[in-house]
């Protein structure tokens, strides 16, 4: 049996839904680059007018007012709710994917607020084998990765750079898991990325990702952090 497309073609149905939205996919001028961002970091980025809104490509889709070349968009929420997004925004045209997004801390010397750049997913989703990916790790984009870096610490940002773990069931983490994963080198846990690497990967797009540690798990137990400020000034520098 072979993994190729049979019945389906992505650009198809987002050329029709466009064209009911009054748009020809043929001459539209899609940012090259697009962030996919939590919902709390999309509302800051539209609340502080970073862009204005262009296509409905994947959601709503907006540009940077002072580059074109680069937009930005709320994420689909769990692996196989973003690798659809991306699959539309790819035959769009957007050739780099960034997803800032929100999650929970599994290395314990991790704390509230840090921001964790990541260099690839430990999948424990669907999405990848069906698309024909076996490993069990998916890579970023090593030059988009250190662009990443980069750029946070030109902001003040110190990034903790390490690897992550991707699952489906967010409230279903076992403690064996959680051990599992730690002994690889994962510094959290989070739903989406895994599904936005693979499609980044199919479709010889880049990749990378960034998230802020909401609440860590450690022997001692669960430490939640949304009742503190902190996030919200983490979210303000990097938006």
């Amino acid at each position: 049996m072979t993994r190729e497309r049979v019945m389906t073609d992505p650009r198809e149905l987002v050329r029709i839904e466009l064209k009911k939205a009054g748009f020809d996919i043929d001459s539209m001028q899609v940012p090259r680059r697009v962030y996919l961002l939590a919902d709390d970091i999309y509302d800051a980025m539209v609340e502080k007018g970073c862009g204005e809104y262009k296509y409905p490509l994947g959601g709503a889709l907006y540009v940077f007012k002072n580059n074109p070349q680069v937009g930005f968009i709320k994420g689909k929420m769990c692996s196989p709710g973003i690798a659809t997004q991306a699959e539309d925004l790819a035959e769009g045209g957007v050739k780099e994917f960034i997803h800032v997004g929100l999650a929970g801390g599994i290395d314990p010397q991790l704390k509230i607020g840090d921001v964790v750049l990541t260099e690839g997913a430990y999948h424990d989703t669907a999405v990848a084998g069906l698309y024909g990916f076996d490993d069990d790790f998916l890579e970023t984009t090593p030059s988009l990765t250190d662009e990443m870096e980069s750029a946070l610490r030109r902001k003040g940002i110190e990034p903790k750079r390490g690897k992550h773990w991707t699952t489906d069931a967010g409230y279903h983490e076992t403690w064996g898991q959680v051990l599992d994963y730690r002994g690889k080198g994962a510094l959290c846990v989070e739903m989406e990325c895994a599904g936005l690497f693979t499609i980044a990967r199919y479709r010889k797009c880049a990749a990378a990702a960034m998230y802020i540690i909401t609440d860590v798990i450690t022997e001692e137990g669960w430490h939640i952090g949304w009742e503190s400020d902190i996030i919200d000034e983490v979210i303000a520098k990097l938006v």
